[in-house]
C-alpha cells in the first residue's frame, strides 16, 4: 500500500501563520502610535482642538493646522488589517506555491 501526502495544505497553513504573525508583530510594534493617532483623530472629529494645543505649540503650528495634518494621515491600523485580510483571502484561493508566495509578499 502506497500513501501519498499532499504538502499543499501544510504550505497554506504556513502562509496563514506567516501573515498573521507578521501582522501581529507590526501591530505590537506600533500599538502606542496607533492609539495616539486614534485618540487625536477622535479629538479632531469631536471638535476638541484644545486638547491638541500643547502638541501644536511644540510643532510651531496652530491647533487647526495640526488637526488638518492629523486628518490627512491614514488609519494605519485599518490599513494593516485590510492588507492582512487581502493576503488571507488570496492564500485561501491559492492553488500553487507561487500564488502563496505572492499572497505573503503583500505583508512584506
Amino acid at each position: 500500500m502506497k500513501i501519498k501526502a499532499d504538502p499543499f495544505p501544510a504550505l497554506k497553513q504556513a502562509a496563514v501563520d506567516y501573515v498573521n504573525g507578521s501582522a501581529n508583530a507590526d501591530a505590537a510594534a506600533n500599538l502606542h502610535r496607533d492609539a495616539a493617532h486614534k485618540q487625536k483623530r477622535e479629538w479632531v472629529v469631536a471638535g476638541q482642538l484644545d486638547k491638541l494645543a500643547d502638541e501644536a505649540r511644540l510643532r510651531g503650528v496652530t491647533a487647526d493646522q495640526l488637526a488638518a495634518t492629523i486628518l490627512s494621515k491614514p488609519d494605519n491600523s485599518a490599513a494593516r488589517e485590510l492588507k492582512r485580510q487581502t493576503a488571507l483571502l488570496q492564500i485561501d484561493a491559492a492553488t500553487t506555491p507561487a500564488q502563496l508566495d505572492a499572497a505573503t509578499a503583500l505583508i512584506d
